[in-house]
């Protein structure tokens, strides 16, 4: 009978990186690790560059937004064994959803917060090209000059991001709770939410509600189309909705084992 004690087993903590039964290299832990470098070490590692004068605002906005794409689907990695490990399902889901939660979260915070409270006073003030004087915006530029709703008065992006960017405090809480074990459903059901709701306002505000108006308001040509415009939030739209589901899957197996926990204590009572 599977207890609720194993089912707990079952849910090894991210910051476990050695996990029983492994051997050889490990492949998750270096994959989390390179997108830590990838995400927010170049974004760090570019704006200092460009502060300094040492590289340029272009084309150093292309290259950190590669980096970006590669390392935003670092969750996907939960889901590979390394070599000598069996883990169940349940493990990796529960460990996709704690690192999407954590990009997911990170970015919210990082990025999109201070867009939102930045863009009528600041961000409305840039242009296709940043002035010496703006190069302390150039993280928020490096995708607004390619979807310019976020430097241009648009109140449905800005409600949006609104919504999006206070989220990430729900989810870094999420993957704290998860990552700890504690209140299990509960972090577990946050998650659910807030990724459902990312994937739908990014679906409908970001994509349709460009592609309903014949991409109007995109520029910076090829690069700014299918690497910033569709590169950038396809992770939402992909990855959102599966830690969704897949979070609606954990509830189901945490519930089916508390029950048959319950029944297993009933038996023996009587």
């Amino acid at each position: 009978m599977q207890t609720q004690a194993h089912v707990a087993q079952g849910f090894p903590s991210l910051l476990d990186w050695e996990h029983p039964a492994h051997t050889g290299f490990n492949i998750r832990r270096n994959a989390y690790i390179a997108s830590a470098i990838m995400v927010p070490g170049a974004f760090c590692v570019a704006w200092t560059l460009i502060l300094t004068g040492v590289i340029n605002p272009m084309p150093a906005d292309k290259y950190v937004s590669i980096s970006l794409f590669i390392g935003y689907w670092a969750a996907l990695f939960a889901f590979v064994d390394n070599k000598g490990e069996q883990r169940s399902w349940s493990a990796k889901w529960h460990e996709f959803l704690i690192v999407w939660l954590l990009t997911s979260g990170g970015a919210q915070l990082g990025w999109e917060l201070p867009a939102v409270y930045m863009k009528v006073s600041y961000l409305y003030q840039l242009g296709s090209e940043l002035q010496p004087d703006q190069l302390i915006f150039w993280p928020w530029w490096l995708y607004s000059v390619a979807d310019t709703r976020y430097m241009r008065p648009h109140e449905a992006q800005l409600a949006h991001e609104a919504m999006l960017a206070h989220s990430g405090f729900l989810e870094i809480f999420a993957a704290y709770l998860l990552s700890k074990r504690k209140y299990y459903k509960t972090a577990v059901g946050i998650a659910i939410l807030t990724n459902w709701g990312a994937f739908y306002g990014n679906t409908s505000v970001i994509y349709l509600g460009e592609i309903l108006v014949n991409f109007r308001n995109l520029e910076d040509g090829a690069w700014g189309f299918w690497l910033k415009w569709v590169g950038l939030n396809l992770q939402w739209s992909v990855l959102s909705p599966a830690a969704s589901i897949g979070g609606i899957w954990l509830l189901v197996q945490r519930v089916r084992a508390e029950t048959a926990e319950q029944l297993g204590n009933a038996r023996q009572q009587e």
